[in-house]
């Protein structure tokens, strides 16, 4: 066998085992998944911010454009066997990629009601919509939790969602300098 037929059958081999990865570009992926995850709903965090504050003098940073940035007044949140309040003095530090990308960048502490502090950093990415308001945020949360009750934050993957409007229900904010999201958290399975 030749040099040129071996490459030939390798390729052909890697393209059969791909699962159809010689298919047409735009052909529609029918590849199942083997050990797709599951979603559990662990956390509700209502987030409540100051009016923007105006990053100056200019906005470029060396990750992109970084125009405001929003201080964290508090908050709480719940969950199963978890409740607490976010304390105060976080941010959200929103920065525009050089490829129009938004990045949310949020860092905050939780307490929880039994006085356990727990450190949370948010990063994720909007989803644009052709109405503002039905834009769509995706985020990994990062937990930092000392050993005890609730080090089990550290040991998994999570995934979040930022929502805004916040329902009546959960509204905090009180006036116009200040607004709330609900990020709800979920335990990848």
């Amino acid at each position: 066998m030749t040099l040129r037929t071996r490459i030939v059958l390798t390729i052909a081999l890697w393209m059969s085992m791909a699962g159809g990865a010689s298919r047409a570009a735009g052909e529609p992926w029918a590849e199942a998944g083997q050990d797709q995850p599951k979603l559990e709903l662990v956390m509700k965090i209502v987030v409540t911010c100051a009016s923007p504050e105006a990053v100056a003098p200019t906005s470029a940073s060396k990750d992109g454009q970084r125009q405001e940035i929003w201080p964290i007044l508090g908050g709480r949140f719940f969950g199963k066997d978890i409740r607490g309040t976010v304390v105060a003095g976080g941010g959200d530090f929103p920065v525009t990629r050089p490829d129009g990308v938004e990045v949310i960048d949020a860092l905050y502490r939780l307490r929880t009601d039994d006085g356990v502090t727990i450190i949370i950093h948010n990063k994720g990415l909007a989803y644009p919509a052709a109405k503002p308001e039905d834009t769509r945020y995706r985020l990994v949360p990062e937990f930092i939790a000392p050993q005890g009750k609730y080090d089990w934050l550290n040991r998994y993957v999570f995934v979040s969602t930022l929502v805004v409007p916040v329902p009546v229900a959960l509204q905090l904010a009180k006036g116009p300098n200040e607004n709330d999201r609900v990020i709800e958290v979920y335990r990848v399975l």
